[in-house]
């Protein structure tokens, strides 16, 4: 089940955060960048206010890739129950050593490596990061916009206009296959939280959404508790079994995609159209935020999930692997799926399928 955590600056944030519901509380300081670090005498006093109900992790500040400078802030936080280095913009070869300089410290510490997916991120470098026996990693942003309210137009993006959630799966299957810790993070708002979740990180991790949508500005309540009951709702279990339904759709959602089996249709995009109607639980009276309801977004996600893949021969394909997808959460009990190529003499040409739940095992 994936995780919050929350990000704070000190002791009485974190009484706040983990009154809400947070699972990790991570000690940052905004105003010094990224991964602002807070001082070692801070550390200190928020793992003695946190006593041990839940883990802490520390960042180890926005720093050169330099193996002295980060091996030294690294050993000043070994406090914490984890420490998360950035993997900042620079060489290959400097972010290698920086690994390999850790690689003693992770005999004790449990450190985890955050890429940047605005600042060059290298994930070939996910196996050199077990083989030096980091405990996990995670992607972020080094920008930040701030969170809910942020002014809209220019500047930085949230995590989700940086990658899309194909590469972000595929990153978190990698770092899973080599036994790492997975977290997004980066800007987050509510309306992210479903789309993240179904790619089931271990955390998902928040600042500015937590601080009225101001990252610098203190922590709220009631905006880690919104939070919280997003990623701990029932995302994936079935809140209406047995009750009337209701539907969801996505129409004619374009895409280019490599599709066909001719060999002409090789080497090429076309344009192939996608049109879903989902059976659903049914939406409580008292539905006000993005954990009481199954987001279409999720539906255009695994469309866009589906062009990334690369090649495909037949549209049955893509339209089972499309149902089986959205059939994977709970709270959807039946879906039909059409798709058409639009490319080949009349307007359209195509499958539609309908499939039920119970058919994922036929």
């Amino acid at each position: 089940m994936t995780k919050l955590l929350a990000s704070v600056t000190g002791p009485d944030e974190a009484g706040i955060v983990i009154e809400g519901g947070a699972d990790i509380v991570d000690l940052k300081d905004p105003s010094k960048g990224a991964l602002g670090a807070v001082p070692p005498a801070v550390l200190k006093a928020t793992i003695v206010r946190v006593a041990g109900r839940r883990p802490v992790s520390a960042v180890a500040g926005d720093l050169p890739m330099e193996p002295r400078i980060v091996s030294a802030e690294v050993e000043a936080r070994a406090a914490a129950d984890f420490v998360k280095i950035g993997l900042f913009p620079a060489s290959r070869r400097e972010r290698e050593a920086v690994i390999s300089a850790l690689r003693p410290l992770a005999e004790r510490i449990r450190l985890v490596a955050v890429f940047f997916a605005d600042g060059d991120p290298d994930f070939d470098l996910l196996p050199l990061l077990a083989e030096a026996g980091f405990a996990g990693a995670m992607i972020d942003t080094i920008g930040k916009t701030g969170g809910e309210g942020a002014p809209a137009g220019g500047g930085p993006k949230g995590l989700l206009s940086h990658l899309s959630v194909a590469s972000l799966g595929s990153f978190l299957e990698r770092a899973r296959g080599l036994g790492l810790m997975t977290g997004l993070a980066g800007s987050l708002e509510p309306p992210d939280v479903p789309r993240l979740l179904v790619l089931e990180p271990d955390y998902l991790g928040f600042r500015g959404a937590l601080a009225a949508g101001r990252r610098d500005g203190p922590v709220d309540l009631p905006a880690v508790r919104r939070i919280a009951g997003l990623i701990h709702g029932p995302s994936t279990e079935s809140v209406g079994a047995g009750v009337a339904k209701d539907r969801i759709f996505v129409r004619d959602m374009t895409m280019a995609m490599e599709i066909g089996a001719y060999g002409h249709e090789r080497g090429r995009r076309q344009d192939v159209r996608f049109s879903v109607e989902a059976q659903i639980d049914r939406i409580r009276p008292d539905a006000e935020t993005m954990g009481d309801i199954y987001s279409y977004d999720v539906i255009m996600d695994a469309i866009r999930a589906l062009g990334e893949r690369g090649h495909t021969d037949l549209v049955e394909t893509l339209a089972l692997s499309l149902c089986r997808a959205i059939l994977a959460d709970r709270r959807v009990h039946e879906v039909t799926v059409r798709v058409e190529k639009l490319a080949l003499g009349p307007g359209a040409v195509g499958i539609e399928l309908t499939r039920r739940r119970t058919d994922l095992d036929t």
